[in-house]
């Protein structure tokens, strides 16, 4: 997991998503995949930066914690494999719309630079 990109789908640059999200060609490999193989997580951790700041990778896993400082795990198995006819872009949709979620329900997990971002946006509204 050395490769990461932000997204515009998602409401901050905070949240970013590993190739295996953002890219058609990794997420179809795991669409592939059967669903009875295993389960697949939908897990982020968080990383901190020397300035106070952090953001939060979100990538999917195989693993039940292969992940330090994970603050989100949930099963997506159901959602990301089995299903042949699903495009890359719903199952992507579908993943972002957890992680938008878990953002706006966990103010607390606001870095003081992502709330000073937010605050700054809403006073341009």
């Amino acid at each position: 997991m050395a490769w990461y990109t932000s997204h515009k789908a998602l409401i901050t640059e905070y949240l970013c998503i590993e190739q295996n999200i953002s890219l058609n060609e990794e997420l179809v490999s795991w669409r592939d995949m059967p669903k009875d193989y295993q389960l697949i997580r939908l897990q982020a951790y968080i990383n901190h930066y020397q300035d106070g700041d952090y953001d939060y990778f979100f990538s999917l896993h195989s693993a039940k914690n292969p992940l330090t400082n994970l603050v989100f795990d949930e099963d997506v198995t159901t959602l990301v494999c089995g299903n042949s006819k699903a495009s890359c872009a719903t199952i992507r949709k579908q993943l972002f719309k957890l992680m938008n979620d878990w953002w706006c329900d966990n103010p607390e997990r606001h870095s003081s630079k992502a709330k000073e971002q937010d605050k700054a946006c809403q006073n341009l509204q």
